[in-house]
């Protein structure tokens, strides 16, 4: 009921704005006509407050100026429902009430800068939340909104602490850090005497089944740990050349790792709970590297198309070759190609957990269909409906939550021989170049 109560309470909110883009209750899962494409990085700083970083591309907002004499400038709001779901007594009557944060966020234009980032911090009790966060361009009167379940309620629950990159100082946004380079680990200063262990799992190399073929998909799990147990180092005895995100680290200690590709795990002593951080390129969630540009082909190509794409000495001209053999022309090859590494990358965004979204079930059918007509969530999972809903044309996919230990954002699709006949038209639409981009 409270979940219902928040939604209800969002969708009010929509009817007082001007434009609720990304705010979709029905399609949730917007990302490309966005305005504005923020990444959010959330942290427990303190016992009695948590801090919120944000980053979004500095040419996204609309720039303007007050008068020909006055500079350009960006003008932003940061606006967070925070809302209990847990807390300490259990008591209906002691829950904590509903806070509303709002925080101006402004400034000059900079044509030297790339990203805006902005660091936020609101009072917030013990307890487990859900947080609808949501930033508005005043300027163009539009709004980008999500929602995030933040875990306030133990000494040791993770939120507290923060990982980062240790050469800029940046958090891990989304939960993600670029491969390739050294990262690092802030820890509290109740938590700098425990023992941790750090274990990596590499890249998941692994496509889910059609919807039609009942498969049980492969538990993923960590390797077993061989790393030495380490302890953090104070903030105050890091070297020059480390850079710590903004804010008051004194008495905190962090610990350090390569970041290989893939996804890190941090535990201390013999706590269930543990610290997940995923190693992944730096233009994620955008797709650019060729090989995993055709293996995304892999929903909508023959096997022999996909061999022979892998196996090709100029792969680049084999994937034109692909994408050329649908259309009539071109720009009609451009056009398929834009909407299917846009689905891409929304499925990155949205579905990513142990493995990258574009892979997972989730991934999958929002690849080949697209935006569904209409999501429906609940504690179980997720039902979504292409078609007018109570049509017995309409298509229907349900997605069952799977709370699999460390594999937190894991949805399976409930798998159904009914679904050959609407996969292989929409792979068929693909094929002809006519597919509408929903």
């Amino acid at each position: 009921m409270w979940v219902i109560a928040l939604s209800a309470m969002l969708m009010c909110w929509g009817c007082s704005t001007p434009s609720r883009l990304g705010s979709n209750a029905d399609k949730p899962y917007l990302w490309e006509p966005l305005p504005h494409h923020p990444e959010l990085a959330w942290h427990r700083h303190h016992p009695d407050s948590a801090t919120v970083y944000v980053r979004l591309p500095a040419h996204e907002p609309l720039h303007l100026r007050e008068d020909i004499g006055a500079p350009f400038r960006f003008s932003l709001e940061l606006e967070l429902l925070v809302a209990a779901t847990e807390w300490p007594t259990g008591n209906q009557e002691s829950r904590p009430n509903s806070m509303l944060h709002r925080f101006r966020w402004e400034d000059a234009a900079n044509p030297d800068r790339r990203e805006l980032v902005g660091r936020f911090t609101f009072p917030l009790s013990t307890g487990r939340y859900r947080i609808i966060h949501t930033i508005r361009d005043l300027h163009r009167g539009s709004d980008v909104t999500g929602v995030t379940a933040f875990d306030g309620w133990g000494e040791k629950a993770p939120e507290r602490c923060l990982a980062f990159e240790l050469t800029t100082g940046e958090p891990a946004w989304n939960r993600s850090l670029p491969d390739g380079g050294r990262c690092g680990l802030l820890v509290p200063p109740d938590m700098k005497d425990l023992l941790w262990k750090h274990t990596a799992m590499p890249p998941v190399d692994s496509f889910p089944s059609a919807p039609f073929l009942d498969r049980i998909p492969k538990a993923l799990s960590f390797p077993k740990d061989k790393a030495a147990p380490q302890r953090p180092i104070p903030v105050s005895e890091a070297p020059l050349d480390v850079f710590f995100p903004a804010g008051n680290w004194t008495g905190w200690s962090w610990l350090s790792w390569e970041n290989t590709p893939g996804i890190h795990r941090w535990s201390y002593g013999d706590e269930p709970s543990s610290i997940l951080v995923a190693a992944r390129r730096r233009h994620f969630p955008v797709m650019r590297d060729l090989d995993q540009m055709i293996r995304a082909t892999r929903y909508i190509a023959t096997r022999q198309e996909y061999k022979t794409m892998r196996n090709a000495r100029d792969p680049k001209k084999a994937l034109d070759e692909f994408w050329l053999s649908f259309a009539s022309g071109p720009e009609v090859a451009r056009g398929l190609i834009a909407t299917y590494y846009g689905r891409v990358r929304e499925a990155n965004v949205h579905f990513t957990s142990l493995k990258e979204g574009w892979c997972t079930d989730r991934g999958m059918v929002h690849m080949v269909f697209g935006h569904a007509d209409r999501v429906r969530r609940d504690f179980q999972g997720e039902t979504w409906v292409y078609g007018e809903e109570g049509d017995v044309n309409a298509l229907i996919f349900r997605f069952s939550r799977n709370d699999n230990g460390d594999d937190f954002n894991r949805y399976d699709l409930e798998r159904y021989p009914g679904f050959r006949s609407p996969w292989e038209a929409m792979v068929s639409s693909w094929r002809r170049g006519k597919v509408r981009n929903r």
